[in-house]
């Protein structure tokens, strides 16, 4: 009987280990089935490419505007990149949906942080205008900015740079690298791929200029991926290595892009013998303590670019944080054109860009 009473034991052990399995199964079915749907079905699961599964995971953590928090960015991370689907062909709705995939990203990707840069809680700032014809704009959350005419001829030039064009010149990186123009729409206007990027805005810059007798390096580390959060903490350590080893190099220049939210959701653009050129703007960190120091230098870049090119010169952005601008009384924030501008566009800017930034150099040398 003893016997018996332990062979059925182990039958009981051996059918509780079933039933285990059997669990651990039905839930593995039940949760892909769950992430099927949510994607469109299992066939497209099967179809995603390891490419489309980056651009998701990318559109998650990514907001579009690169230096401030006045912005849809939360409601934009969770935006799908596949085609719209009518709600009643949908088993979640669209809101069950996006929590739903924002749950799995943390749980598939621990180190994606869906959070705002480090930089993102800052106030919508002030901003200076060079272009009378800008007054009355209002910001993103449809506040009026206020708007001052900075070109003041009897402002001062900036200080004598040193500059010794037989070595580098000019540093240009990107803190947030990702950044892209239409028609690179993927990822809220964020790729890795560098088609379509300030990369290559930042490549045309650097050609413009070296053939301008100024030698450039043009680091193109990406600092805003695979986590958004803290890219100025980690464009510092690059921007600091740089300098570093380039004492050479007395211009800094952070290129950025834009949100196409602070000018109404539409291009700027400005035309430069007969080619259409996105607009571009210079941020100021006012907790730097060169603050004064980055203003005189910013009014002295628009300068150059009003006397060559009327209507060309940007706004001032002035916002209550550093940006990393305390590295050097030469550094520039350059946002060219917004997301809604295409890459031709900006490349277009960085062409005459070049030309502005060499005469403002030669002024100072």
């Amino acid at each position: 009987m003893r016997r018996r009473y332990g062979g059925y034991q182990n039958r009981k052990r051996i059918g509780g280990g079933k039933l285990v399995v059997l669990i651990v199964l039905f839930w593995a079915i039940s949760g892909f089935i769950m992430i099927s749907f949510v994607h469109g079905g299992p066939a497209q699961i099967f179809e995603t490419k390891r490419e489309d599964v980056a651009k998701m995971y990318i559109g998650n953590i990514f907001p579009t505007v690169s230096r401030g928090a006045e912005y849809e960015s939360r409601e934009a991370r969770g935006r799908s990149l596949e085609p719209a689907v009518e709600e009643t062909e949908r088993l979640f709705s669209a809101n069950q949906s996006k929590s739903i995939l924002e749950s799995m990203m943390g749980s598939m990707f621990p180190g994606a942080e869906v959070l705002d840069d480090d930089l993102a809680e800052e106030d919508p700032g002030i901003i200076f205008d060079t272009n009378p014809d800008n007054a009355g704009e209002t910001n993103p959350d449809g506040a009026p900015q206020d708007v001052i005419d900075t070109q003041n001829p009897d402002s001062p030039i900036p200080a004598a740079a040193n500059i010794d064009y037989s070595k580098p010149v000019v540093i240009i990186y990107h803190t947030h690298a990702t950044e892209s123009y239409q028609p690179v729409t993927e990822g809220n206007f964020h790729t890795l791929d560098e088609y379509g990027t300030v990369r290559e805005v930042g490549d045309v810059l650097t050609q413009e200029l070296e053939a301008l007798g100024i030698q450039v390096i043009h680091d193109k580390t990406i600092h805003d991926y695979p986590s958004y959060n803290q890219s100025y903490t980690r464009s510092l350590e690059t921007i600091q290595t740089l300098m570093g080893s380039n004492e050479s190099a007395r211009i800094i220049i952070d290129l950025h892009r834009d949100a196409a939210a602070y000018s109404g959701n539409v291009a700027k653009t400005v035309t430069i013998n007969k080619d259409n050129v996105a607009n571009y703007s210079l941020v100021i960190g006012t907790g730097n303590p060169n603050v004064e120091a980055l203003r005189l230098f910013a009014n002295h870049v628009n300068g150059a670019a009003k006397e060559l090119y009327p209507g060309f010169g940007g706004k001032i952005i002035e916002k209550q944080y550093k940006f990393n601008q305390y590295v050097s009384d030469y550094y520039l924030l350059l946002e060219v054109g917004n997301n809604q501008n295409t890459i031709e566009q900006a490349k277009l800017t960085g062409k005459y860009f070049a030309k502005v930034m060499a005469k403002a150099i030669k002024e100072i040398e």
